[in-house]
């Protein structure tokens, strides 16, 4: 992990959190690296982090759980269950790290500007751990329509995800019918002097906010 600098000390374990790079484009992937050590003199019980609803991702003023709620239909009934995380243990000193991409797990919650960044562990009622805040650059490239238009296809996308995928989709084609319409449309308009004009009016109203 690089840009990595040392969450507040908790009792038993700090977060430390970091990213490859600090601009990334817009509905596109943006990977983080989270790394979990065990300050404590014995040795720490810990459940997946990634797949835990007590931890947390801040992005600027929103907060969400990285364990998934799964939703089974069947029978004429629909049942919600959070995902399952497998316990494993921590050595005093040992480290857990992995890796998460965000942007393609929530990108309705990365708009083009700087977006701030810090992971939020609740696992202990008595013990909130917070990592290292970093912040990001999201920016409207060549790479976005491309990237916000495999959202609106892709049968995984959230409803939420797909609703911002179209928003911005029709920030720089209002006519957007269909993902297929648009990819069309971006491969006759996508280098052109308008677009490319719209592209930088954007990226320039975000760096005000």
């Amino acid at each position: 992990m690089s840009d990595g600098v040392q969450g507040a000390a908790a009792t038993k374990k700090s977060i430390e959190l970091a990213a490859p790079k600090r601009v990334f484009s817009l509905g596109g992937s943006i990977p983080i690296g989270v790394r979990y050590t065990n300050r404590s003199n014995g040795t720490l019980e810990l459940r997946d982090p990634q797949k835990t609803w007590e931890v947390q991702l801040v992005i600027g003023a929103a907060t969400v759980s990285f364990g998934k709620i799964i939703r089974y239909a069947g029978e004429g009934r629909v049942r919600w269950s959070i995902e399952s995380a497998e316990t494993f243990s921590l050595a005093p000193g040992e480290q857990h790290s992995f890796q998460y991409d965000a942007g393609k797990r929530w990108p309705e919650r990365f708009v083009p500007g700087s977006n701030s960044l810090q992971v939020k562990d609740v696992t202990d009622d008595a013990d909130t751990v917070l990592s290292n805040a970093i912040d990001i650059r999201v920016e409207f490239t060549a790479e976005t329509i491309p990237a916000l238009l495999t959202i609106l296809e892709a049968e995984d996308s959230t409803p939420e995800a797909k609703v911002f995928a179209e928003a911005w989709v029709r920030r720089l084609h209002p006519g957007y019918t269909t993902p297929a319409e648009a990819r069309t449309w971006w491969t006759q308009n996508g280098a052109t002097p308008a677009v490319a004009a719209a592209i930088v009016k954007i990226n320039q109203d975000a760096a005000k906010r």
